[in-house]
């Protein structure tokens, strides 16, 4: 598997607690639309979004791939945020692994996520009802970017800590943790604390 890498700057303070900045950029771009008796809703899932994909049952699903169950947790400016789990799968090519999963968005509908994780460096792409990119490297800055139906921009992710690691010999159970500020529009938008545990599907 590859090698932990994680770096820690424990002399920066926490950001104080404020709503998710995306969600609240995207929120107030979205038109209005009538629900048919006069009451405006929330603005339907983009174009792009489809129905789940089902997952491969079982490692035979293709080269390199097994299929995994995925827990997720996070904290926004020490706020935790509800732990989700989802079902994808993990594929190795070369040097890198690569995690791909379907998530619901609230405001968007499906979107497909895939991360990619070499050792070093971790990308986070999300496609769907809204794209995404994101890059973690532990101790530095990365330009990304946000675009939905109704608005996009960029964003630079400066990246605290960044850690692979397996208690085992084997490549699962493997859990991907990583720590960083996000900036937009050179304003900062919060501190975040991700974790992501990936096992082999079906296991208890």
């Amino acid at each position: 598997m590859p090698a932990m890498y994680i770096v820690n700057r424990n002399n920066r303070q926490e950001a104080p607690e404020e709503e998710n900045a995306i969600e609240r950029k995207d929120r107030a771009a979205q038109p209005e639309r009538s629900d048919g008796n006069g009451a405006a809703g929330g603005a339907e899932a983009g174009p792009e979004a489809k129905s789940p994909q089902q997952p491969a049952s079982s490692p035979g699903a293709g080269p390199g791939k097994l299929a995994v169950d995925i827990a997720v947790s996070s904290t926004q400016d020490g706020k935790r945020e509800p732990a989700a789990r989802h079902h994808g799968e993990l594929i190795s090519k070369g040097r890198s692994l690569y995690l791909r999963y379907e998530e619901r968005d609230e405001l968007h509908g499906v979107v497909r996520t895939t991360l990619r994780w070499n050792g070093e460096e971790l990308t986070l792409t999300r496609r769907g009802g809204l794209e995404s990119d994101q890059t973690f490297a532990a101790g530095q800055s990365r330009g990304g970017r946000y675009a939905s139906p109704h608005l996009s921009f960029p964003l630079v992710t400066e990246t605290e800590e960044l850690a692979a690691s397996s208690p085992g010999e084997g490549l699962l159970p493997l859990t991907l943790s990583w720590t960083y500020r996000l900036r937009i529009e050179d304003q900062s938008s919060g501190r975040f604390q991700l974790r992501l545990t990936i096992q082999e599907a079906n296991q208890p």
